[in-house]
């Protein structure tokens, strides 16, 4: 037995054939049907698309035979592809390269073989077509002929194979670059709503001091009034910075940092976000939570939930209603939310909010307007801290929107004296005179 030798461009070849991505896929009809009319035309037993790699043949569809594969050593097709034409083996056991062949001297007794190469569109060969019987013979010029179209069409079933499968590939990169699209264009509106959510108050007020301007107003009462808008345009400034940073870093793609986060400090800020507009409706704003509550989490991104939470809040309380923003342990975690004693919501409107991923808008108590959006930000951003909103409501009775998040583990301060008035070492509840904002 002589094995066939590598050809000199046998990487090039070999990388070729890699392209198709066929080895070992699974039968094909396409295929069976060549090689099935290969038999029939040329009146052989057996008949194989056959494709040769580095060590052995592997038959892409198979007429007359079970076996998958051969060893190349052994492999009459590794012999074929080195020619230009149809390789022919009238009888093997008269040719010094098989007549001590396995696939010869045992199952399945060659001893007749043809075999045209099939080539790729680089001009690499990488199998063949090929016909064999259990007798010596020899094809006519008929089927030799029907065997080179036959091995045409093969080529052609492979290449279109091959296209089928970069333009699924395109159609992936398409489908996930309209997701990204469509991503970014979720991101304008969140970052757009946001803005508008939590800017549209301190403008309100500049817009009211600028009315007030044009009436006229005496040096002393401008001066009150600034120092009363000025804290609350900082604040809106601030916020501004926060949102575009924020989403400069959605745009790439950039993950959430979670660290511990003092929820003492997030909710102060909270409440000192949302106090005007609760003065302004004569709500009352109370905390209930231990100083010594952290959490894992995005202090920013608290911060913006809270404050969407308690807004929607106020928007649906009347005068001398309450919200409470609240802090529970649950187990290993903690459960933040914000409680009220408004209008609350109907069954329908309920399921409603709960598909967090459309909108629900509804006017508030006194016909505030809302763009439906701000439990959807509130949604987006617990994602990003693995958590979720849960909510409850009562018509008449009011609402609660919390979720939750890991706690972290209360570390008390060494301090050497006054430590019975030191909060950071003894958790006690924060009492209405820290963080209660009252109607009155």
């Amino acid at each position: 037995m002589i094995p066939a030798q590598p050809l000199p461009n046998e990487a090039e070849r070999l990388k070729e054939l890699l392209r198709y991505d066929i080895l070992d896929t699974p039968e094909e009809q396409d295929f069976n049907d060549l090689v099935d009319l290969a038999a029939q035309v040329c009146g052989a037993e057996i008949s194989l698309i056959s494709l040769v790699d580095d060590h052995r043949q592997w038959f892409k569809a198979r007429h007359g035979i079970d076996a998958c594969e051969t060893p190349k050593d052994q492999a009459f097709c590794a012999h074929a592809i080195h020619g230009d034409d149809i390789m022919e083996v009238p009888n093997a056991t008269q040719d010094e390269r098989f007549f001590d062949n396995p696939l010869v001297t045992h199952g399945p007794e060659i001893r007749f073989y043809a075999g045209q190469p099939l080539y790729a569109a680089s001009g690499h060969t990488f199998g063949t077509l090929c016909v064999i019987d259990r007798y010596p013979r020899q094809l006519t010029p008929l089927q030799r002929q029907a065997l080179k179209v036959l091995a045409h069409q093969v080529e052609r079933q492979l290449e279109l194979r091959l296209r089928q499968r970069h333009l699924e590939e395109s159609l992936t990169i398409i489908q996930e670059q309209k997701q990204t699209l469509e991503s970014l264009n979720t991101l304008k509106d969140q970052t757009l709503a946001l803005l508008s959510h939590d800017l549209r108050s301190p403008l309100a007020s500049l817009e009211s001091i600028l009315e007030l301007f044009q009436n006229g107003l005496s040096a002393e009462d401008v001066n009150t009034l600034m120092q009363q808008i000025r804290p609350e345009l900082e604040q809106g400034v601030a916020h501004l910075n926060h949102v575009l940073q924020w989403a400069e870093d959605q745009m790439r793609g950039a993950d959430v940092e979670l660290c511990a986060c003092p929820l003492a400090e997030i909710t102060a800020a909270s409440l000192a976000w949302v106090r005007q507009n609760a003065q302004r409706k004569g709500v009352d704003l109370v905390c209930e939570l231990h100083t010594t509550h952290s959490v894992w989490g995005d202090g920013e991104l608290l911060e913006i939930v809270l404050r969407n939470l308690l807004s929607n809040a106020i928007k649906f309380s009347r005068q001398g209603d309450r919200i409470t923003v609240f802090a529970v342990e649950h187990e290993s975690q903690i459960r933040l939310g914000v409680r009220d004693e408004g209008v609350g919501m109907t069954v329908e409107e309920l399921k409603k909010v709960h598909c967090v991923s459309t909108r629900f808008s509804k006017r508030g108590t006194q016909q505030e307007k809302g763009m439906g959006l701000g439990l959807i930000l509130c949604q987006s951003y617990l994602n990003q801290m693995k958590s979720q909103l849960i909510i409850t409501s009562e018509p008449h009775r009011g609402s609660e929107f919390s979720f939750l998040l890991d706690g972290v583990p209360f570390q008390p301060h060494d301090h050497s004296a006054g430590c019975e008035d030191c909060r950071d070492c003894n958790p006690v509840l924060l009492s209405q005179a820290d963080v209660a904002v009252s109607s009155q």
